[in-house]
């Protein structure tokens, strides 16, 4: 069959489009002051990607970081239950994932008077694990960055898309006289 090449040329600009959208999600997440909550090495916002199917019948979006899809959709908690297909049931996070967080973040260590207290490897495993253990029991809020993105840049594209689909499909209906009905 013959492949739909204005709609696939639509859907391409289309989906480049929901994925900068959705990088706007992303990179606008903050509470107060805090411009960077949220988001730490930025790694999930530059590897978010679209692809259009060769046929032009299809456009996917994803994200080259394996947590994406947690991050989209939420996890829930032992304790907190949240509308997702993913839970924490007796496994934390890693703590390794912890405390390269703690660093680029950066997190300072305080005393329970809360003064500033110096940083040993034992004190930061210690509050790796007391963050590990609540995301585990209050799991993690999803955040629908490409559903928001889609749901703001689809109105934009709809009528668009009918046209270059109903000009692909006038496209494959072909009268040929000559042609013989067996």
């Amino acid at each position: 069959m013959r492949e739909l090449l204005e709609t696939k040329k639509l859907l391409d600009v289309f989906g480049a489009e929901v994925v900068t959208n959705a990088q706007l999600t992303l990179g606008t997440r903050k509470i107060g002051k805090n411009k960077s909550y949220g988001k730490a090495s930025g790694l999930l916002k530059k590897g978010l990607f679209h692809a259009v199917s060769s046929n032009g019948k299809k456009v996917v979006f994803g994200s080259k970081e394996t947590y994406g899809v947690f991050i989209h959709s939420g996890v829930s908690g032992t304790e907190k239950k949240r509308d997702t297909p993913f839970s924490y049931k007796d496994k934390m996070p890693p703590r390794s994932a912890i405390l390269q967080w703690m660093k680029v973040k950066p997190v300072r260590l305080r005393s329970k008077d809360g003064r500033f207290k110096k940083e040993t490897e034992s004190a930061r495993n210690s509050v790796a694990f007391l963050i590990a253990r609540s995301i585990q029991k209050k799991g993690i809020a999803g955040l629908k960055y490409y559903d928001i993105a889609i749901s703001n840049v689809y109105p934009k594209y709809a009528s668009r898309l009918a046209e270059a689909l109903g000009n692909d499909v006038s496209e494959l209906i072909v009268i040929d006289w000559n042609r013989r009905m067996k």
